[in-house]
């Protein structure tokens, strides 16, 4: 799957076929709204966003999902089996939309033995949050991430933070689920420079293949690489510069905030 080309998003469905059974399917959705430069997807409605990362001996399934799910892979390979036998590699760049209804037969592994990361997109209303008595201990690694606000100066300023990871039964790392309204995938040129704008929303921006580049009104920069994640919440103010990275082709998504 190339979502560089800037024609349509592809993804890659597993679904349910009538033996029961899940398999691959193809589909392709279309840039039909812009922003500025921006060439963007319709809106899909979401519940929460979270991310999980899994060590490099990864070898299981994606278990029982409360709703379909998207996945979006921020580093590394993931190796993907459907009940069929079908096998998928999925790395930057690539969706994995999960509605099949039943994921515990969905294999998935490390490839080559390397840990990879993703974002996990919950796509209903249902239920994010952690069963009454589950207990998840807290890792040491944390998520690093990128916040850029408007002061009371009416500038943008970057913040830096991280999001704590716990521990899962099969040893992956995650994060608490965050409350997103909807998200959409956005595509940007490899010239991209965006002069000052604002944030249409309080929004998550995952560059999943190039990345992007931050420049506020005081000179201070930020580069956020393909895997990174950046919070832009600046939406009032003199706002931000964004620039593409290294002539890259930006291929990401908006999960718009709650």
């Amino acid at each position: 799957m190339d979502n560089t080309a800037g024609e349509h998003v592809i993804v890659s469905r597993l679904v349910t076929g009538d033996d029961r059974r899940s398999r691959f399917k193809n589909a392709f959705l279309p840039y039909d709204k812009t922003l500025g430069p921006l060439r963007q997807s319709t809106t899909i409605e979401a519940s929460s966003i979270r991310f999980r990362a899994w060590p490099g001996d990864h070898t299981g399934t994606f278990g029982s999902k409360p709703a379909p799910t998207v996945i979006l892979v921020l580093e590394g390979v993931a190796k993907v089996e459907s009940a069929r036998g079908e096998s998928r590699s999925f790395t930057q760049g690539d969706v994995l939309d999960i509605t099949a209804n039943d994921a515990s037969d969905i294999g998935v592994r490390s490839a080559d033995g390397q840990p990879f990361r993703a974002a996990e997109i919950l796509l209903s209303t249902a239920s994010s949050k952690t069963p009454d008595g589950a207990f998840r201990p807290k890792s040491e690694q944390t998520l690093p991430f990128v916040r850029n606000v408007t002061g009371d100066d009416n500038r943008s300023h970057f913040q830096d933070g991280t999001l704590p990871y716990f521990i899962e039964d099969d040893d992956s790392l995650v994060t608490e689920y965050i409350a997103i309204s909807r998200f959409q995938y956005v595509y940007a040129a490899s010239d991209l420079r965006y002069g000052f704008h604002n944030a249409p929303q309080r929004q998550i921006v995952l560059p999943l293949t190039g990345g992007t580049q931050g420049e506020n009104s005081d000179g201070s920069r930020r580069v956020i690489l393909a895997g990174g994640v950046y919070f832009g919440e600046d939406t009032t103010g003199e706002g931000h510069i964004t620039s593409a990275v290294n002539d890259a082709i930006r291929f990401s998504i908006f999960a718009h905030l709650v």
